[in-house]
């Protein structure tokens, strides 16, 4: 007898109400929509990619102090060269632009060259002659190059290349000045981003793969570039997701 009240409890008890379907298809939509986050993207000016001055700079400063003793002149020229090619690298680099078959070319000229040189037997006097450069630097030099440049690249990298950026918005596009006026707000209706091909020289040897250039056009046809951007490639991607979604009232 004692079973029948909680036997009747229990048939008499009536599940819980399914939500409607519209209701949870509008939350589907919303968490997928919160997920499409805003992008912010910036820019960066070509100092971005003179790291390897202040790195050497820093670096062979930091070995004239705890080197002495037989061998100091021959490692002293050979720190010498070393940075005059870097730097003469990196000068070439960031001045000359060479993008897809441009780079090619010259990856196919300084090929056709080496073999040449090594047909005509010039290549062991010209190492010959480029290993006997007297090239010496003291090491005030080295720090003193090192921190100017690490400085002037920190201030621009974390400072002055901050100020102006981009936003990406699902189905817009801002163009944002940190101080002042300037900002801009663009509809991503019909706008469509590229990821430009990589500057090997700039892009792939002093930005470690990881730098590139971003075009986005917009409706009426202006172009916005967007220079030595990090993660170029995910964040073109992700500004192509975002530019052709529509928010949801």
């Amino acid at each position: 007898m004692s079973d029948t009240p909680a036997a009747q409890t229990q048939s008499t008890a009536s599940p819980p109400a399914a939500e409607p379907a519209g209701k949870q298809q509008t939350g589907s939509v919303q968490d997928a929509l919160n997920q499409l986050s805003e992008l912010k993207v910036y820019t960066h000016s070509p100092i971005l990619y003179w790291w390897p001055i202040w790195a050497l700079g820093l670096v062979f400063g930091l070995v004239s102090v705890f080197v002495s003793g037989e061998g100091t002149e021959a490692a002293a020229r050979v720190q010498g060269q070393t940075f005059v090619f870097v730097l003469v690298f990196v000068i070439f680099s960031t001045t000359v632009k060479l993008r897809g078959a441009n780079s090619v070319i010259l990856g196919l000229i300084l090929a056709i060259g080496g073999i040449l040189l090594a047909t005509a037997n010039l290549s062991g006097p010209i190492a010959a002659f480029i290993g006997g450069l007297d090239i010496r630097m003291s090491p005030a030099f080295y720090w003193f190059v090192g921190i100017t440049v690490f400085l002037m690249w920190a201030i621009m990298i974390f400072g002055f290349d901050k100020v102006k950026f981009y936003e990406i918005a699902p189905g817009q596009v801002r163009e944002r000045v940190f101080w002042g006026s300037g900002d801009r707000a663009e509809s991503g209706a019909n706008a469509r981003c590229r990821y430009l091909k990589d500057d090997f020289l700039r892009h792939r040897m002093l930005g470690l793969i990881v730098t590139g250039d971003i075009e986005i056009t917009l409706a009426d046809g202006e172009v916005w570039y967007l220079h030595n951007v990090l993660f170029a490639k995910q964040k073109a991607n992700r500004i192509n997701e975002l530019i052709v979604t529509r928010p949801v009232d």
